[in-house]
Order: C-alpha cells, then structure tokens, then sequence
C-alpha cells in the first residue's frame, strides 16, 4: 500500500507560509547588505526631536553643521616644524591611499587660510558700507577730518589708490572693520605654520575638512588609524585633538566592543544554561531557532523602515537573546516534562498574553520623540513577533528528546524555592505604600546630556582645552530672530547687536557674531550713502587739490554714487568673506502668523563667553523684543529628555491601566497576583535607586518598561499553570536567560544602556523572587482563569 500523505491542515500551511516570509526576509537582507550593512554611528540619533519647535531644531542644527565635518589637531614638541610637517604628510597621505578620498582639506601652513581679496566682490557696494568711526567723523565735521588720513594714503607706497573711484578709502576701512574680530584670534603665523600659544607653550594648528560624514567609518579608521601609528612613532610629541569625527569614532568603537561583548558573553551564557538544563544538542538547536527567526524577521524590515541601523540598536538588539528564547523555554520545559502528553493548545494563551505585554512595553519606546530609540523599539518588536511565531508554528512540529534530568531539575528547584506561605494582599499593600513613599521622598531626578554621551573623560578634557584655546563658539547659546521680511530681520539684529554692544562697554564678559555687522539694515544702508554723498561735497573737492589731482575726478566719483547697490544677505554670503556667516543665516521659513501670506524670515546671533550669572539677563532681553528667542540648547534638550522621562511615566501609569482591565477579565480575583511581580519589582528598583543616591532618568525609565513586559509574562504563567513545577523550572530559566542579556547592559560604558541595563538586572531579580511569594495558593482553583 503507498503510503498516505498527510493531509494538509490550517497549522500545517501557516507553518509554510511564515517559513516563505522568512525566505523572503533572507533574500531581502542578502540584497540590502550586497555593498555591506548601512550602519550609523550618530551620537545625535539619541537626541530628542522638538517637535514644538521645529525652527529652533533647525536653527540649532544649522549652527553646528558648520563644525560637523571638521576637526582640529594641536601640536606641542621641542621640534615642532619637523613633528608638524611629518603628521600634515602622514594624513595627506592616508587620504590619497582611499577612493573615494575621506578629506576634502587640511590647513597647517601659514597661507592655508589667506582668503582670496574680498575688493572685487563688495567693491559695488561700498559707498553704502561705513564704520561707526566714519559715520561719527562725517557727522561731526562734514568729513574734514578724514582728508589727512586719505591724503597719506593716496601717496603710500604701499597703498592702492583709487581717486576715482574710493578716494576715502572706504572699502579698505570697511574690510579692517570686518577684520577687527580677527585681531582677537590667538591664531598666529610663526615659521610658516599656523601657532596657538598658551602660556609658555607653542602649539601648532591643523584644520581638517572631510570629503565624508563624521560617522563614515571608514573616514574614521583612516583618520584615527593615521594619528596612532604618528603617535606611536613619536611619543615625545603633545597631541590634543577636538571635532565631532573622535566622538563618532569613540561610540562606534565602543558599541562594536559592546556587541561582541554583551552578545558574546550573552549567547555564550545561554548555550551553557540550555546544555546544562536539557543535555540534547538537538533540544539547543530548537532553542536557538526561534531567536534566528526573530534576527531575520527584524534586521531587513527595520533596514527598509529606516535605512540604517544604528549600531546601539545592534548592541540592544543582543537582548533579544533573553527575550526571544522565553517561549521556547515554555514549549520545552513543558514538553521534557509530560512527554508524549504535551499539547501547545493549554499554553497558547499565556503565550499570547505574554507576548501583547513585552510588545506594550517595546512600542512605548517608539512613541518617544528619539530617533534611536524608536530604530531599537521596532528592532526588538519585531524580533519578539518573529520568534513567537516561530515558536507556536514551528516548535511543535519538531521532534526534541526529553531528558529525565530536566524533570527531576524542576522537581527539585520547586522544593528548593517555593515558600511555604503566600504573601497576603493586605501584607503586600502595606509594602507597596512604603515603597512609594520612600520614592516619593528620596528619588531624585537626571536629565543630563552627558547620559547621551559616551566618550571618555580624556577626549573630553581635549575637547574643552582646544575649544579655550581657539576661542570657538559651537552655538550652544543663542538668539533666534524671526521677522515678516529680510529687512526687519536685520534690523531687529541691529537693535540686539546695539544693546549687546553697550553691556561689553560696561564690562560684561560676553562675545557674539552678528550678520547685522556684515550688512547693515536697509535703512542704515541708505543713510550711510547720505553721508558718503556729503563727504564727495567740500570735502573731497579739497582732497582732490591737496593731492594736485584733477578737479574732473570729484565730478566722476560722484557719478559713481547713483548706481549704488543695496547689499542683501545672499549677494554677502555669496562673497568669500561672508562665506563664514552663512550657518547664521535660515532665511525663508515657513512658519508664519495666521495674518501673514508670506513667509517668515529667520536668523541666528550666536553668543559665546557667557557667565551663567548673565543668562536671566540675556532671557529679559529676548522678552522684551519682538522676534527675538533666547535659546540655550543644552538646556533645551536636558528638558526635553526630562519631558520624556515624564511621558514615559504617565504610558507605564496607562499601559499598567489597560493590561489591568485585560488581565482583570481572564483572571478576575487573581490579576493582583498576575500585576504583583513587574509591579512589585518596579518599585524595589525606584527603592534601591533612591536609597542608593543615583538619579532616575529616561534610560532608567525605559529599562523599567522591559521589566513590566517580561514580569508580566512571568506573572501570567505562574497564575496560568500554578502549580507545575516545569512552569517555574521555564520562568526560572527566562528570567536567568533575560538577566544575562540585559543584565549585561549595566556594565557598557554607554551611559544610556548601562543605566538601562542596571534597572534590568535589579528589576529582573525582583520579578524572581516575588513570583514564588504571590502565586495562587495550592488549594486554589487553577481553572478558573477564563
């Protein structure tokens, strides 16, 4: 007789269809990483979105886009010439051994940074661009006092004179006038190199400019690769380095290590508590398919939502290994346990159950206004989804032996650990009480960017003395100006750069950078050629015959007035001298009253050099002018990351509401017992952390969230199946598997994921020793859930 196929079952053809899915997701993933895996090591990517304010998101982004691609290297020896010339060839080098080359330029000679002449661009506009001091001296004396000085300097030798066309020479004043912030630069020429001094010592400046992005790894091997081995090979020579591309490189680095690590150490971990527990390579086998499932399901969709994968999502995405294995762990204790007796069907629901509440507490994330956040979030949902059906779909048709030592293993741990009474609700109420007042009392909290910011004390001590030394402003602080027209916006910056102007006058420590200075309002344009008509009157006829030059050129300078432009902010912009001001500059936007058809314009006075006893002052005057936003953007993101941490809040306060009402209607009078552990354990951490000193903060939070999902699921399936010993033996080993994942967290060296990982590890133990304590009593009724 053949042999009779079996027939095919609605089980049977969802086994194949998600087998196709996960084809197809191999295919996928094999086509996206065809030219490597798209990573992305932004340190930004943490950062929250202001939503409620885009402009200023955009403002702050502009100031320090300038900066982003660039880097600087200070140089300290006892031949520093020499040591200088050797390192500019050593990264001139490295950049021609790549193809594309990572850096567009470098700047360490003393003519690197000579501008081309500005005169040809802004000679048009000239007569309407005056000096405070020349305004001064033609309102004071029609000009006479400007005859002698232009005299001597239509017969230097070294001048260039234009009797026709500036016999004033206002252009040239104009461009020292420009200049004059540049007298104050502690960058100076010394044997063709470009010097900063400090003290007693002499450092020699390089500027780099790259071809790529900051987070471009291989941008950073070369550059960073290049600067050790120069390092290496002169260990007498003092290197400080600053810009954004040795941060990148450091929490690229850092997360590359974590990865090996945290996962490493994490599937190690797994491999030998599952060889231990179920003594079948097969049954391991099993064991791990459910998180490959998962890996593969997430990593091509998250790629397609997202483009990139940040490579802190790859290190938190090692947690998964704790999660994914839980329901397998389930199916498996409780097959090695019944044997040929065991059906899926009594554990579908606690699965379930178990799954809605981890992807509660994973979503949660992707509704925070954290671009990584939100990447890690859909990475670990997905991943839980795609083992749990790889799980009830793939699990139970596979054959796994079943060792008499995994039995008698769980007989034993249930006598080890379970307690011989139950915590009483009126016992466990009045700890909750004390928990939450000693919170409420004690906790503290920390909004801190430094959460975000994984570089080490050193390269940060680097960043702060390069930055004293060259004086830079990174546009933490500034003002934001907005106003209907180009016009308004320059004249509002003028009436700031006046105000600020006399506070220096007074003795305020304070310096800005004003577009206003470059090019003046309309208005002030206008009077300036007022002026410049009265000083080619008497006073240059006078010149003229003083200088024995023809009476014709009075007659042909003043022709040369009535053509005078207007200079606006693009034409200055588009000169080389106004090329550096262009980050001050949003313009056009479109945000705008309810009464404006067209659209605002916007720009940007950045300050520097602010004492925090001068910022209540800076805040009064932003209010008191119209247009004008004081921002400060450290502090702007510290309150909206402590925003977050108080949204996070009122979602676990909610999602706790509704898995409450979920829970209350399958369980009815034991849902306390079910909430009792991830609640229990939520308010031991916040307990230890307030006795202990440390601050909560958003990351703290979110570790919190984990602890709900999967103290839920602990809670769900010590109520579901009360009394079987293989149902703890498979909590046990989920909770030891979820600690070895996210316990491994607390020891990154990223302030984010160790905080993360700490409320894991002390949240996790918690749920452990609580469930024994709550679950339903023997003589109870187990049926009784719906």
């Amino acid at each position: 007789m053949s042999r009779r196929k079996p027939a095919l079952t609605w089980p049977r053809v969802a086994a194949w269809l998600w087998g196709a899915v996960l084809l197809a997701c191999a295919l996928g993933l094999a086509a996206l990483l065809r030219d490597g895996l798209p990573a992305d090591t932004r340190l930004t990517a943490m950062l929250p979105e202001d939503r409620q304010s885009p402009l200023i998101e955009r403002a702050g982004a502009q100031l320090g886009q300038s900066f982003e691609d660039r880097f600087v290297l200070l140089l300290s020896s006892s031949t520093l010439n020499a040591d200088t010339h050797v390192l500019a060839q050593a990264l001139t080098a490295a950049n021609g051994n790549t193809n594309p080359p990572w850096l567009a330029r470098l700047d360490w000679r003393d003519t690197d940074l000579a501008d081309q002449d500005p005169r040809n661009d802004l000679g048009k506009y000239r007569y309407r661009l005056l000096t405070p001091a020349l305004r001064q001296a033609i309102a004071n004396g029609g000009g006479q006092s400007l005859i002698e000085p232009a005299l001597r300097e239509l017969f230097s030798p070294t001048g260039q004179p234009q009797p026709a066309t500036d016999p004033f020479g206002l252009l040239d004043h104009w461009l020292t006038f420009l200049d004059a912030g540049l007298a104050e630069s502690t960058v100076r020429p010394r044997d063709g190199l470009l010097t900063l001094q400090d003290d007693d010592r002499t450092y020699a400046l390089l500027i780099g400019q790259l071809a790529r992005s900051p987070y471009d790894l291989a941008a950073q091997q070369a550059l960073t690769s290049t600067i050790a081995e120069y390092e290496r090979e002169h260990p007498e020579v003092s290197l400080l380095r600053s810009g954004l591309v040795f941060h990148a490189a450091t929490g690229a680095r850092q997360a590359r290590q974590e990865i090996t690590t945290i996962g490493l150490g994490a599937l190690i971990g797994l491999v030998a508590v599952l060889c231990f527990v179920f003594r079948s390579p097969r049954v391991l086998g099993h064991m791990l398919l459910p998180l490959v499932g998962g890996v593969l399901f997430a990593l091509p969709i998250t790629l397609l939502l997202f483009g990139r994968l940040h490579l802190l999502t790859l290190a938190f995405g090692a947690s998964l290994i704790g999660i994914a294995i839980d329901y397998a762990l389930h199916v498996q204790c409780h097959r090695a346990v019944q044997g040929t007796a065991f059906r899926l069907r009594p554990l579908l629901p606690g699965l379930t159950l178990g799954l809605v509440s981890s992807l509660l507490a994973y979503l949660a994330q992707a509704l925070t206004p954290m671009p990584g956040l939100r990447q890690m979030a859909v990475f670990a949902a997905l991943g839980l989804l795609g083992a749990w059906l790889t799980v009830v779909l793939w699990l139970p048709r596979l054959t796994s032996p079943a060792h008499p030592f995994t039995d008698r293993l769980s007989r034993r741990l249930w006598q080890l650990t379970m307690p011989r009474r139950r915590l009483p609700p009126r016992l466990a109420t009045l700890f909750a009480v004390l928990l939450v007042s000693l919170v409420a009392w004690q906790l503290e909290a920390d909004d801190s960017l430094r959460l975000l910011n994984p570089s080490p004390a050193s390269l940060l001590k680097q960043e702060q003395q390069v930055q004293r030394l060259m004086g830079s402003n990174t546009g933490n602080r500034y003002y934001l100006v907005t106003a209907p027209s180009e016009a308004e916006v320059l004249s509002r910056l003028a009436a700031l750069g006046a105000t600020l102007s006399r506070w220096q006058q007074d003795g305020v420590s304070l310096r800005y950078t004003n577009l206003a200075d470059s090019v003046p309002p309309p208005e002030v344009q206008q009077a300036n050629l007022a002026r410049v008509r009265q000083l080619y009157g008497e006073p240059l006829t006078t010149l003229l015959e003083r200088a024995g030059l023809p009476t014709r050129l009075a007659e042909q300078a003043r022709q040369t007035l009535h053509d005078a432009p207007v200079l606006d902010v693009s034409s200055w912009l588009a000169t080389s001298a106004g090329q550096g001001q262009a980050r001050l500059w949003l313009g056009a936007t479109d945000t705008r009253d309810a009464s404006e058809k067209e659209p605002r314009f916007a720009a940007m006075l950045p300050l520097t050099d602010v004492d925090a006893s001068l910022v209540p002052r800076l805040e009064r005057l932003a209010q008191t002018r119209e247009g004008v936003s004081y921002v400060d953007r450290v502090e702007r993101l510290s309150g909206l990351l402590g925003q977050l941490r108080q949204h996070i809040a009122w979602w676990v306060a909610a999602a706790v509401a509704g898995l409450a009402l979920l829970l209350a209607w399958r369980y009815r009078r034991w849902t306390w017992r079910v909430l009792a552990p991830p609640l229990g354990a939520i308010l031991g951490v916040l307990g230890i952390l307030a006795v202990a000193g440390i601050p909560l903060n958003v990351f703290s939070q979110l570790g919190l969230l984990l602890v709900l999902g999967i103290g839920l699921d602990a809670g769900i399936f010590s109520v579901e199946h009360a009394r079987r010993a293989e149902t703890w033996l498979a909590i046990s080993l989920s909770t030891l598997t979820s600690l070895l994942a996210f316990g491994l967290l607390a020891f990154s060296a990223t302030p984010a994921l160790h905080y993360l990982g700490l409320s894991c590890l002390i949240g996790l133990a918690l749920v452990w020793l609580l469930v024994p304590w709550v679950r339903p009593p023997d003589g109870a009724n187990v049926k009784e859930p719906r």
